[in-house]
């Protein structure tokens, strides 16, 4: 007795399915999706599974033509010009998405089998379109907030920021934060601490002298122009109270997977390269 298949249902759940993974996808790496290219993309895996019908191969073809389909639609899904270093990024979070898609929708229903509970679809043979809905949104809920887990986990990995002052710029790999809290007492600006040494090419001598050794007189060595950059931070350690020289660059940016961002921020000097795992840079959350 053969077995029926309904293609455009079929087509319509791995449609559904691929485009819940290319949301999830964009969603845990903080990236822009677009809608028109997500569709196209779970079109084309749609076709493709329907068109997997029709295709009898061994095994390892199959798998291979399986997992060159997957990189095409990643790749329609989140081709950018200039960008094509990510794609293998998208296309590895793609599959674990998928696999941790598949896993939860296993698990969900086995579970419903277990309880017994009266809803229509869950015997062994197969499940409903609505089960199949049901399953499919906790499993997504699942796999978001999973994502999101690891993606605050993983915060305090390096970003690169260009500080540019006087016309001269450094790049500084920078990490959050959590405790950087500093912020301009007047103006509220958050403060992103930075490595003085890391500095030296750029900012008057004057000002690496006063923040290092905490010689605040220095800074009326400063010219008038550098003097109105000058900031105060007050500070609380446990060592005490004290204060941190704050600067206003020209302008900060970080660069993003999707391009780079300007920071509305100060650079507060202080020595903190060998507390800071090696980083030039300490910012706060907020800004990341």
């Amino acid at each position: 007795m053969g077995q029926t298949v309904y293609v455009d249902l079929l087509f319509m759940i791995n449609f559904s399915m691929d485009f819940l993974c290319f949301f999830i996808c964009a969603k845990i790496l903080g990236r822009k999706l677009s809608v028109g290219r997500a569709v196209a993309a779970s079109a084309v895996g749609g076709i493709y599974s329907d068109l997997a019908l029709f295709i009898s191969v061994a095994y390892l073809p199959s798998l291979a033509i399986d997992l060159a389909v997957c990189v095409i639609i990643c790749t329609i899904a989140f081709w950018r010009k200039g960008r094509v270093r990510e794609l293998p990024l998208y296309i590895l979070v793609y599959f674990a998405i998928s696999m941790a898609l598949g896993g939860f929708m296993t698990a969900i229903f086995n579970l419903l089998n277990k309880a017994d509970l009266p809803l229509e679809g869950t015997t062994s043979d197969g499940i409903s379109v609505w089960m199949f809905a049901l399953l499919a949104a906790l499993s997504a809920l699942l796999t978001l907030l999973g994502g999101r887990f690891f993606r605050r986990k993983a915060s305090q990995k390096s970003a690169e920021l260009s500080v540019t002052y006087n016309g001269k710029s450094v790049k500084l790999l920078a990490m959050t934060d959590s405790g950087n809290l500093l912020r301009e007492p007047i103006g509220g600006k958050p403060c992103i601490v930075a490595d003085i040494s890391a500095l030296e090419g750029i900012i008057p001598r004057a000002l690496t002298l006063a923040a290092r050794e905490k010689r605040f007189s220095a800074i009326e060595r400063l010219s008038p122009e550098d003097a109105r950059r000058v900031r105060m931070i007050p500070i609380k350690t446990a060592g005490g109270e004290g204060a941190l020289i704050a600067l206003k660059a020209d302008k900060i940016t970080i660069e993003r997977g999707d391009g780079s961002e300007v920071l509305d921020a100060l650079i507060a000097l202080s020595d903190i390269k060998n507390s800071a795992d090696g980083k030039e840079a300490l910012l706060p959350p907020e800004l990341l």
